[in-house]
């Protein structure tokens, strides 16, 4: 599980999936930097699919952005 911290508000906003069964090469399967909305998500959410996710924090939520198989 995991969360961000809204920067200008405090708030703090949980994953709304878990994370599991990413890739052997990845060591981190959520790729992030603290200057940036982007949030990169690597690996199974809720134990269903596979794949490469990007979702944009914006007004105090996760969107799915986009996503790779």
């Amino acid at each position: 599980m995991g969360g961000a911290i809204d920067a200008n508000t405090g708030d703090v906003n949980m994953l709304p999936f878990s994370v599991s069964d990413w890739p052997l090469d990845v060591l981190e399967p959520l790729d992030f930097r603290k200057d940036s909305c982007l949030l990169v998500v690597r690996g199974s959410r809720n134990e269903k699919g596979h794949g490469t996710y990007f979702y944009k924090f914006e007004q105090g939520a996760f969107k799915l952005a986009s996503e790779l198989p």
